[in-house]
């Protein structure tokens, strides 16, 4: 959740300028189509003119009214297009630390380092395990213990398995390199099994309420 004013701070997915104010081009609140309302803006770069288009929902039901959005309103994002690296990578419902993990990860896979990025994302196993308490001696316990609690599959342990020695290579100092592939097989693996955890949950939880 940010506001309309923020939402104009964002990496250009046309010519990777990162975190460039765009010039907003247009918004509109509540467009009315056949079965529903949906609420757009859309900007272009100031670098490359390249145009974004940001789907927003409005979180407050008093600013709702259809018309141009004011910089204050309280806004989710719903999708980009065209989609960014971030945007394919967002996951709902993760608690505080393990985004901020999650998202060194993408920073640092994006500056091209995939050997600080597989660290980082062992550490976003670790936290994500903290979570549902377990805190074991080392990962290979803790990944144990998920699949006791049949919190993840024997499968999806196979796969923390894979992005936990990924992780160890990319943190000792050796003559071997990790790649952007492998690391990016293991960022793609850690997204599901985040989803696993935290957003199927967080979203059966919100349909209850």
């Amino acid at each position: 959740m940010t506001n309309f004013a923020q939402v104009a701070f964002r990496d250009c997915n046309w010519c990777g300028a990162q975190l460039v104010g765009m010039n907003q081009v247009w918004s509109q609140k509540q467009v009315q189509g056949a079965s529903k309302k949906r609420s757009w803006a859309v900007y272009s770069c100031p670098n490359c003119a390249g145009v974004t288009c940001i789907e927003l929902r409005i979180i407050q039901p008093n600013q709702a009214s259809p018309g141009t959005f004011s910089h204050a309103v309280e806004v989710v994002e719903i999708q980009e297009i065209p989609e960014s690296n971030r945007s394919r990578h967002q996951i709902k419902h993760l608690p505080q630390d393990v985004e901020d993990y999650f998202s060194d990860a993408l920073r640092i896979m994006g500056a091209g380092v995939p050997d600080g990025a597989a660290v980082q994302l062992r550490r976003t196993l670790e936290a994500a395990a903290s979570h549902h308490d377990v805190s074991e001696r080392n990962l290979v316990q803790s990944i144990e213990k998920l699949i006791d609690k049949g919190l993840v599959t024997r499968d999806f342990g196979e796969v923390l398995q894979h992005i936990r020695k990924i992780g160890n290579m990319g943190a000792h100092a050796t003559d071997e390199r990790l790649g952007e592939e492998e690391v990016e097989r293991a960022l793609r693996f850690t997204v599901q099994v985040l989803k696993n955890l935290f957003e199927v949950p967080g979203e059966l939880e919100e349909l209850k309420e």
